[in-house]
């Protein structure tokens, strides 16, 4: 050690010593023998069973070590055999300061005193062993004060036990309270440290140590929490503080655990002239603040020397006077009473005094807490805000105390009246009816509460003021403010443990034991509700603490809305990635979260503190993918797209890793994140394992579908057998090629029908039936149309239009030949074309392409070819071009107009067609060509400056007419145009002029009032036209629209996709809206 160090130590100890010089002194010049004087413990225990006990002599000033043989009599009579002690006087100041500094630098550190050494005539007395002197002949009496009268080193040693007891028993709370244990074992625990101290003053030592701050009881234990006292009893439960630091242990000394300073001052005699003497009882009460009945108790021990365990726990119990009704009553009823009616009386007596406590700890949370909280500004500072806290956090708090104060105004009045209580469960009966509405109110949300009272006062430092003051408030009793918000809680809980106190008191035949019995059902069920209700609030406190455990890359942010109170999280875990190149396991594990409306992948990041505590960190890995937006697939099947990496389940997709290559037994699960945000991300987990996350997964859209309400559109499958994409396994037949279109009609029977073109035919499907008739044989059919006025079957397959009687086709052909040749060429190297009424007539509408220009033509049907009378039209051609004469027969040409950029599609108005090409939108007249077309959206007018920005990466796909405005769809968005001027409409101030964003890629876009419905080859999403909101998703595989049709107010929508099971098969569906469903409330979040 430093001589700075020393010189500061040995400046301390002399103010600290400054009335030992004079007795040192005094004591030098006494020749007289000083026999062995009983230590303090001696003094207070009572007289040792079976032989002579030792004890080690506790000393304030003397540092020496002497071998000394006594043994211990009752004051007052001394052993004549015992041996003197060298005289005091012997040392002088100077040899007392050097011992002190020596020995306590070596020990300040209770952690290091085990590995420090020691001067060999020094007995170091450890935290943790104690010398059992009783086994020695030689016993070792060490003149020094106690390590354990330091608080610090004392709270040190009780903390290191308790841990170390938590490790081999287990309690009701261990899994609330990690680190709890009961107050016989504290006691007991402090016996064994503090050997030869009482186990009376081991409990008042344990009260200095919780009242010093080192642990609390736990929220069941009412009675600590009311009395603010420990009890020496194993049903009274606490718990140590959070993670307490060392610099955080209580510190202070336990001077009635030292010996006086005067050495002729012996324990057990009344103390000495010293005015602070320890061995003076009144001292001793003072420092441990004992009530005034433990202190009666205390002089009985005193003058006594005698201990009773019984009575000690009985006398632990009533703390208060006022608690104890035997003490109140008078004599001559106590003495006309059994024993078992006066422990009955003593149940009630708990009862009411305990309800009366709990009146007035809410009525002290009102006036203390709340009423502050409500009126003054300068603790929360937004009005709305404060409302909404008290509201959310104290709840019905005003409500819990009006039942409580009209249950104990009465409980009260039945003990006033008499003394005795004959009967208290008619009087709780009538209370207790009022508790299930109030009870499940409050207790639920505690967990709610306490989370909104630990963010406040970590984000608003006024708040935290507020409650430190509050509870240094006499009012608040030195209780921390969790003990008054979670009172109704741990209320509500004891109040079937004090009807069962009184039940067990009470005869059968008592009329009160079917009164009791009734209420102790009706509160059980009570707590058991409000229980069962803390679950919803604890699992949403749990989400508000992911929520504010989460973390964003920077520059990103997403809303992922988990402050909702309805939000449910259904599974968390890690999961190991894999590669996409080769399917190996990654060393970093992804936390993913599955809650009710989307997964979130995080990575999990620990911080420690300075103060020790771990901190969790989710810092979010990917974007938050939608659950309608989710795709699983659980085998191993990837297509390897250059441009985009796509989900596939075709056999024709490269299978890349079998599952065998997967190390350990793991199994993939892929994840997919469908749209143009989205992305694929590979995982390998057990078997087991991706059960449980599938099954999460399932869990969690089945209750957002619920949540949601029916689907907007029912899928209808037409056929799901008939059309494979590659051909069978014997003998290759049976492929009939990617279905590109399909077109409904009635055959002459009036059976539904529909005709399916794919890249090897034409086929025609009976709906209900089984199997498909192939009609045509034609490569790349692309389009079909059905003009049922006139039994004609339109065909584009590869580029060449052709028509054909629709009635001829699958009957069996005169002279053998193929229906093909009943066909009419309309023309060829056409791109597309259009079928749709304008002006009243019904108009067939092609497009050829010539340079940049788009050319169309338009033609009328003449002839209805299944009528009888027109079946002269109908011949077999040959192989020879037809005129262009001739090629019309069964049309006429109407108008024929161009439009000089590239076009994609067209719509029908009343008396005008909408063209779609790459610069936009443009509207034709066919009456008045002249006039030239009308170019939607104005590339003049700044508003579509957005438009302009991108017009490299963006393609109008359709137009269509909503009430008096014209809703334009491009590949990314759509938005609303004005029909009479072309100008921007605007959907309110703050708002984006766009209807919606699309999800996904789609390729085409198609509309049935009042919903927008875009297809991507991955889903089909649904829109509100009105809203832009997104109310359905259709997940699917290579999904494409085959037909749209709206005549007369009826909307035909069909697709196809790859069938969910068969990825060989394809499937035809169309969509069918749910009329019944209510079309304003439906809304992904």
């Amino acid at each position: 050690m430093s001589n700075a160090k020393q010189e500061k130590s040995e400046t301390g100890l002399t103010e600290l010593m400054r009335d030992v010089d004079s007795y040192i002194a005094e004591l030098s010049q006494e020749n007289h023998n000083n026999y062995n004087t009983p230590t303090r413990a001696f003094s207070l225990q009572q007289p040792p069973r079976g032989g002579p006990s030792y004890m080690t002599n506790r000393s304030h000033t003397i540092h020496r070590t002497h071998h000394v043989e006594h043994s211990y009599q009752p004051p007052g009579t001394q052993s004549a055999s015992a041996t003197p002690v060298k005289p005091y006087g012997h040392y002088n100041h100077s040899d007392y300061v050097n011992t002190y500094l020596t020995k306590n630098l070596q020990e300040n550190d209770p952690l290091s005193r085990s590995s420090s050494s020691s001067v060999s005539s020094q007995v170091t007395s450890s935290a943790d062993t104690q010398l059992d002197l009783s086994r020695h002949a030689s016993i070792f009496t060490t003149c020094m004060p106690s390590h354990y009268s330091f608080l610090s080193i004392l709270s040190h040693s009780f903390l290191r036990r308790i841990k170390a007891l938590d490790n081999v028993r287990e309690l009701f709370c261990g899994n609330e309270y990690p680190e709890s244990f009961t107050g016989q074992e504290a006691v007991k625990m402090l016996m064994d440290l503090l050997e030869g101290i009482p186990e009376t003053y081991c409990t008042l030592i344990a009260n200095k140590l919780m009242k010093a701050g080192l642990f609390e009881p736990i929220h069941y234990s009412q009675k600590s929490i009311i009395q603010g006292t420990l009890f020496n009893s194993p049903d009274e439960y606490y718990t140590l503080k959070d993670e307490m630091t060392e610099d955080e242990l209580p510190t202070g000394i336990l001077t009635s655990l030292l010996p006086c300073y005067s050495p002729t001052c012996v324990p057990g005699q009344g103390g000495c002239y010293v005015p602070i003497c320890p061995n003076k009882l009144d001292m001793f009460i003072s420092e441990f603040h004992i009530t005034d009945e433990l202190q009666t108790t205390m002089n009985r021990t005193y003058s006594n020397l005698q201990l009773n365990d019984n009575n000690n726990n009985n006398n632990n119990t009533q703390s208060n006077s006022q608690l104890a009704w035997a003490q109140q009553a008078p004599k001559g009823l106590l003495a006309n009473l059994s024993k078992r009616e006066i422990a009955r009386q003593e149940a009630i007596n708990e009862m009411i005094y305990s309800e009366q406590v709990y009146k007035n700890d809410l009525e002290t949370l009102i006036q203390v807490i709340v009423k502050p909280l409500k009126s003054r500004s300068n603790i929360i500072s937004s009005v709305k805000k404060r409302e909404e806290f008290v509201k959310e956090v104290f709840g019905n708090c005003r409500e819990l105390f009006e039942v409580s104060a009209s249950l104990s105004n009465d409980l009260v009045g039945l003990q006033s009246q008499n003394k005795f209580v004959p009967m208290i469960g008619d009087t709780l009966i009538q209370h207790v009816a009022y508790f299930e509405d109030h009870f499940s109110q409050y207790c639920p949300r505690v967990s709610l509460a306490e989370y909104l009272v630990k963010a406040e006062e970590k984000n608003n430092p006024d708040f935290e003021r507020f409650l430190v003051q509050v509870e240094k408030s006499k009012q608040m009793r030195r209780l921390p403010f969790r003990h008054f918000l979670l009172n109704p809680v741990t209320r509500m809980q004891r109040y079937p443990l004090l009807l069962t106190a009184i039940l067990k008191k009470t005869d059968k035949d008592h009329p009160d034991f079917a009164y009791l019995t009734k209420c102790l059902e009706m509160t059980k069920k009570v707590a058991s509700q409000s229980d069962r209700l803390s679950e919803v609030f604890k699992k949403r406190v749990q989400i508000l603490e992911i929520n504010d455990q989460i973390k964003f890359k920077h520059g990103e942010s997403y809303n992922l809305q988990l402050t909702d109170p309805h939000r449910k999280l259904y599974y968390q875990g890690s999961i190991k990635r894999r590669s996409i190149g080769i399917e190996v396991t990654e060393k970093s594990d992804i936390h993913i979260f599955i809650f009710d409306h989307l997964i979130l992948m995080t990575k999990l990041r620990k911080t420690t503190h300075t103060d020790g505590k771990t901190a969790l960190t989710y810092r979010v890995w990917r974007k938050p993918i939608p659950l309608y937006m989710l795709h699983v697939v659980t085998n191993d099947v990837i297509t390897h797209n250059p441009s985009r990496t796509l989900l596939s389940n075709t056999t024709t997709s490269y299978l890349h890793g079998a599952s065998n290559s997967f190390p350990f037994g793991l199994v993939p699960l892929t994840l997919h994140h469908l749209g143009r945000k989205g992305g694929i991300y590979l995982f390998s987990c057990l078997p087991e394992e991706r059960q449980k996350w599938v099954t999460a997964i399932e869990e969690a859209t089945a209750s957002m579908k619920k949540r949601l309400g029916e689907d907007v559109f029912d899928v209808i499958t037409l056929d799901d057998t008939s059309f494979r994409t590659v051909a069978t396994a014997s003998g290759g037949t049976g492929k009939q090629g990617k279905v590109n279109c399909t077109a409904p009609f009635y055959a002459i029977n009036n059976e539904p029908k529909i005709a399916v073109g794919t890249d090897t035919g034409v086929y025609f499907k009976n709906l209900g039936q089984i199997g498909a008739q192939k009609v045509l044989s034609c490569e790349n059919v692309t389009q079909l149309a059905v003009l049922e006025k006139y039994h004609i079957l339109l065909v584009l397959a590869d580029k060449t239009f052709k028509a054909y009687p629709l009635n001829l086709l699958g009957m069996p052909c005169k002279n053998g030949k193929g229906p093909d040749r009943l066909g009419q060429e309309i023309g060829q190297h056409i791109q597309f074309f259009q079928v749709g009424v304008c002006n009243n007539r019904d108009i067939v509408l092609f497009k050829k392409k010539k340079n940049t220009m788009s050319i169309f033509t338009c033609l009328e049907p003449l002839y209805d070819l299944g009528d009888a009378k027109n079946q002269k039209y109908i011949t077999q051609k040959t192989g020879f071009l037809l005129s262009s004469r001739s090629s019309h027969s069964w049309f006429k040409k109407y108008k024929e107009f161009y439009v000089g950029a590239e076009a994609s599609h067209v719509h029908f108005l009343k008396s005008k067609m909408l063209i779609v090409c790459e610069r936009g939108f443009e509207i034709i007249d066919p009456e008045n060509l002249s006039v030239g077309g009308r170019d939607i959206p104005d590339k003049g007018d700044p508003q579509f400056n957005f438009i302009q920005r991108q017009a490299d990466s963006i393609k109008p796909l359709a137009m269509y007419r909503v009430h008096d405005k014209f809703l334009l769809c491009y590949n990314k968005f759509s938005f609303f145009v004005n029909n009479r001027n072309g100008s921007l409409v605007q959907r309110g101030p703050q708002k984006l002029p766009l209807l919606c964003e699309w999800e996904g890629n789609p390729e085409n876009i198609v509309f049935q009032y009042p919903y927008i419905i875009a297809f991507d080859p991955y889903f089909i999403e649904v829109h509100h036209v009105d809203t832009g909101d997104l109310v359905q998703i259709i997940p699917g595989d290579q999904v494409r629209l085959t037909h749209f049709s709206s005549e007369n107010d009826k909307t035909v929508i069909q697709g196809c996709m790859t069938h969910s099971q068969r990825p060989e098969i394809q499937s035809i569906f169309y969509l069918k809206l749910n009329e019944q469903r209510n079309t304003s409330v439906r809304k992904f979040i």
